[in-house]
């Protein structure tokens, strides 16, 4: 009886883990920098400094913005369940960016645009303490 007992509330304790595991949704509001490498059949290869900011999160919803040479941009995006994977898009392009979170302070964001104005490139960003 005893062993039943403690069966059942072993495996009540891993579900209810889980559970709350799962709600769990990673911060990534901050200013976040590092060095982007791309190419375009425009601009050929270039590498250049790169700063963001995300500036609001709600659950797995967020927003920012970034600056660059032509202007600034603001995107908004989503970080998939598994809190490790996210997407953006901005009104303002019409490329995509891939993301992933390497750890709580550093992330990958990669920019993939199709078509004439065809354009790749990659960013390690690290969190910046302010």
């Amino acid at each position: 009886m005893k062993i039943k007992l403690f069966l059942i509330s072993l495996l009540f304790f891993l579900t209810t883990l889980n559970f709350v595991k799962s709600e769990y949704i990673v911060n990534i509001v901050g200013v976040w920098e590092g060095e982007n490498n791309s190419y375009s059949k425009e601009k050929g290869y270039r590498t250049w400094k790169k700063k963001i900011t995300i500036f609001e999160q709600n659950k797995r919803i967020f927003k920012g913005n970034f600056k660059y040479s032509d202007g600034e941009k603001n995107f908004f995006g989503v970080i998939r369940s598994n809190n490790k994977n996210f997407y953006w898009v901005s009104p303002e392009s019409k490329g995509y960016i891939h993301g992933e979170i390497l750890n709580i302070n550093t992330i990958e964001v990669c920019y993939t645009e199709a078509y004439r104005g065809a354009a790749v490139g990659c960013s390690i960003l690290k969190r910046v303490k302010e």
